[in-house]
């Protein structure tokens, strides 16, 4: 059951002096907002706003055996560009439990209000003060928009919720259409808060005794759907709701959208809305992705000129073989399952290439994209970026400027490389780029006699 709140003025605990028994809040004073829009008349909405917050947060007073606090809400809104507010209401709730070592203690209390608006855009402007600490206080703002409400089929935003229940009590806060529909503005669900995440909306503008298609849909961060509820609905008259629920423990960690799409019985599209809400189940293991799945995900929102030109970056590690099929490639989808694989095995390594990981690789090309570039060549085009790229910084680096008889060169030593191994780069024109001249390491450009170079 809803724990009941007294809604009562508290003006008369603001100023006074603390008493001895006075418990400090728990932290930093949080509160939440939440609104949803509903259709008015053709020319205006009804705008819900729901507040949520903890009581520990709070500072709380011991008088007369129980414990006392009170939160003050100041609601404006104002229209776009104005500074005048349009509409305000204050709200004054007050506390008083025997216990703190009770649930209520560590639950949030939920309450409401509304206004009824002309179509436009507004500026929706909440402030939260500690009753008995005035000095503690909080403000949160969000842009809002009434739409217009016309002749085409509609649906109201989705109002995320605690509870839904069948109600005849009018007289209560939460009392709409013959349910009790009790808001959770803190968009948190899951095994320890919420597990069962129930939902309310409104149909409008409805052909009464005719069909819909209602699919409600619950969309992870990645836009995979994870459930998915379609079903027909007839609704009497020509607005209607829509009201269900959904348990949600089974599902991992993270961030969802819930989303409801009407459509007709020709499955066309009519209207729809969306939510954000958020999952906590700890007990949920989320099986790991293998690494070219994962490679697959990554991919799956880079452009085709993103893909070509990664694959323009990573021709070090490329086999000829592969650097040929790729220029083959002609859509983004086969570029994406071509990198994908091309990844997976160069993480593991192949041939005489060594195994890199990607992110490791691309950190590196920015890396000699900062350091190395010359000439207007991009860093990692350069045979230092290249060894760079492909070796990682070196262990030991001598410089040598130029001078009358010598040209400026560079010797990179490693020393975890086949027991050692050196490169040398000669600026071989004075322009600042330096040119791989000899190297020890196998497979490398090998000149015994480089140093006639430096002449």
């Amino acid at each position: 059951m809803r724990k009941i709140v007294w809604l009562a003025l508290v003006a008369l605990m603001l100023g006074q002096p603390l008493p001895a028994q006075t418990l400090a809040p728990a932290g930093a004073l949080q509160f939440h907002v939440d609104y949803a829009r509903f259709r008015q008349d053709d020319k205006s909405g009804y705008l819900e706003v729901y507040y949520s917050f903890h009581p520990r947060l709070l500072t709380f007073m011991q008088q007369q055996g129980k414990f006392h606090a009170g939160i003050a809400l100041s609601t404006r809104l104002l229209r776009a560009g104005a500074e005048q507010a349009v509409a305000d209401k204050n709200m004054a709730l007050h506390l008083a439990e025997a216990d703190t070592a009770a649930t209520w203690y560590r639950f949030p209390f939920v309450t409401q209000t509304g206004f009824v608006l002309p179509q436009g855009d507004y500026t929706l402007e909440v402030t939260a003060v500690d009753s008995l600490a005035p000095n503690r206080k909080v403000t949160a703002k969000a842009q809002v928009n009434i739409p217009a409400y016309g002749p085409a089929v509609m649906l109201s935003d989705l109002e995320l919720c605690k509870k839904i229940a069948p109600s005849q009590n009018k007289a209560d806060l939460f009392y709409k259409n013959a349910l009790e529909v009790v808001p959770q503005p803190e968009p948190l669900f899951g095994v320890s808060t919420s597990p069962v995440l129930f939902y309310y909306a409104e149909l409008y503008r409805l052909t009464p005794n005719t069909s819909y298609t209602i699919n409600t849909q619950i969309v992870d961060s990645d836009g995979k759907i994870v459930y998915e509820k379609p079903r027909e609905q007839k609704y009497s008259g020509s607005s209607g709701m829509i009201v269900d629920n959904k348990m949600v423990t089974a599902l991992p960690s993270g961030k969802y959208s819930l989303r409801c799409i009407v459509a007709d019985q020709a499955g066309v599209e009519l209207t729809k809305s969306e939510k954000t809400f958020f999952l906590l189940n700890p007990h949920v293991q989320v099986a790991a992705l293998s690494g070219i799945e994962q490679m697959r995900k990554d991919f799956s929102a880079l452009s085709e000129e993103e893909l070509s030109a990664e694959f323009r970056t990573a021709q070090y590690l490329a086999l000829a073989e592969e650097k040929k099929i790729f220029g083959q490639l002609t859509s983004a989808d086969a570029k994406r399952e071509f990198l994908a694989k091309f990844w997976a095995d160069a993480e593991q390594g192949r041939a005489d290439k060594p195994a890199i990981r990607r992110a490791e690789y691309l950190r590196r090309v920015k890396m000699a994209n900062q350091e190395y570039s010359a000439l207007g060549k991009e860093g990692w085009r350069t045979d230092r970026g290249r060894v760079f790229i492909l070796y990682s910084k070196p262990d030991e680096i001598e410089r040598y400027p130029a001078e009358v008889d010598s040209k400026a060169h560079e010797v990179w030593r490693y020393f975890s490389i086949e027991k050692g191994v050196e490169f040398v780069f000669i600026d071989r024109n004075g322009y600042g780029e330096y040119l791989l001249v000899h190297s020890t390491k196998r497979d490398e450009l090998h000149d015994d006699l480089w140093e006639r170079l430096l002449q």
